[in-house]
């Protein structure tokens, strides 16, 4: 295999954390007993430019098409959006002549946020895009190419402003993917992604984060080298709290914009956390080791006391810590979750059923442990709101009790 960003075969693996079904397939309990696929999920990350990233890519189709996450189901989404847009509106001086366009838009939630101040237009190639255009929002359903950037430029202008939220880092073709953005966007316009900062999966222990959906992690140093193939320069570099710490990324066309001292200084942080070192990643490994085991004796000590456990929140996330650790339903009864797309379903290699939050309210289970953990304090606080009286597990590198 080569690195997904510069092509080199210098890659380190870094650990397995075995075979996973793909993470948002929810089955039916008529389909429980009938075969699936698992793929091999396993972490490498490149010598040459430092890029984390999975070793197998799955055909997209299969990941996308039937997509049952939708963004407006976080709750953290739309404030977070309301914000981003205003900035952009106020930063960059769009006008109402001015196209901004969303990149895996899902149900459209962010480009609901710009309030008619600007042209709007997604591109998505899943099924959350129903929602978009209930919404009336325009929306193309496909993956975004250089293909689809002609298509768009028939009939609009190029862009001011592209954004890909929190998908930059699932897209399997990256080359067709950014051709398509040059093509699209504006000589002085602006290319934004937002993407999990490798940082924080490596001194968070945040290896939930690392399923098929999510091909590589970012840092600093590997987007500058992929920038600079397409004549893009990253001109700013902002932090955000967004699914448990993320960066913002802002990108141009090289030599346009003035280049923010918080672009060296983050490469500067990143250095000192270790990012482009090896040996962290093999310190990393063994922290993983141990959280993995930690986790499974607090739960297996419950249960021999005879506690009831349950899961909270059936994601993507959760799932890779389910099938990494060997959860099953002998050891959570059932997972409960917002979306009806999941409820009455099991989750993918686990089959633990899926439920509502109302039963949850109604069963008073000892104990729940939360599967969103970049969300916890919402989750949290919303399911102590509503009545739930029982502990709260959440796991990381030690599990913790609330």
């Amino acid at each position: 295999m080569n690195c997904q960003i510069c092509s080199s075969k210098e890659l380190t693996h870094v650990t397995s954390l075995g075979h996973h079904a793909l993470p948002d397939v929810f089955v039916t309990p008529g389909e429980a007993t009938e075969p699936f696929t698992v793929y091999p999920l396993d972490l490498y990350v490149c010598e040459r430019c430092w890029l984390a990233q999975i070793g197998y890519g799955v055909d997209p189709d299969l990941l996308f098409r039937d997509f049952v996450y939708t963004t407006e189901s976080n709750p953290a989404s739309q404030p977070h959006f309301a914000r981003l847009t205003r900035s952009f509106i106020e930063r960059f001086q769009l006008g109402r002549e001015d196209l901004a366009v969303d990149l895996a838009s899902n149900d459209g939630t962010l480009l609901e946020q710009y309030g008619g101040d600007v042209q709007i237009l997604g591109v998505d190639p899943s099924s959350a895009t129903a929602a978009a255009k209930a919404k009336g929002l325009p929306t193309i359903v496909d993956f975004f190419t250089e293909a689809t950037a002609k298509q768009i430029l028939a009939t609009y202008q190029p862009a001011k402003v592209i954004t890909t939220m929190n998908a930059f880092a699932h897209i399997k073709e990256l080359d067709a993917f950014m051709t398509g953005v040059v093509a699209l966007l504006a000589e002085d316009g602006v290319f934004v992604s937002e993407s999990h900062h490798l940082q924080n999966v490596i001194t968070k222990m945040q290896y939930d984060l690392i399923h098929h959906e999510h091909l590589r992690f970012y840092s600093v140093r590997p987007l500058t080298v992929l920038f600079d193939r397409y004549g893009l320069e990253i001109f700013d570099v902002e932090e955000t709290e967004t699914q448990g710490g993320s960066i913002l990324v802002y990108a141009g066309r090289a030599g346009v914009r003035p280049v923010s001292p918080n672009v060296s200084r983050l490469l500067e942080q990143e250095t000192d956390a270790g990012l482009y070192s090896t040996d962290t990643y093999a310190a990393w490994a063994d922290r993983l080791t141990r959280s993995k085991h930690r986790l499974m004796s607090l739960l297996y000590n419950l249960k021999s006391q005879g506690a009831t456990i349950v899961g909270v929140g059936a994601s993507a996330k959760g799932n890779t810590i389910l099938n990494y650790c060997g959860v099953r339903p002998d050891v959570l009864d059932y997972i409960t979750d917002g979306s009806e797309l999941k409820q009455g379903k099991l989750a993918p290699g686990s089959l633990i059923p899926v439920t509502t939050d109302q039963d949850l309210l109604d069963r008073q289970p000892d104990y729940a442990l939360v599967l969103t953990a970049n969300l916890k304090d919402i989750i949290i606080r919303k399911l102590r709101g509503k009545g739930y009286k029982g502990k709260f597990i959440v796991a990381g590198e030690v599990p913790s009790v609330e």
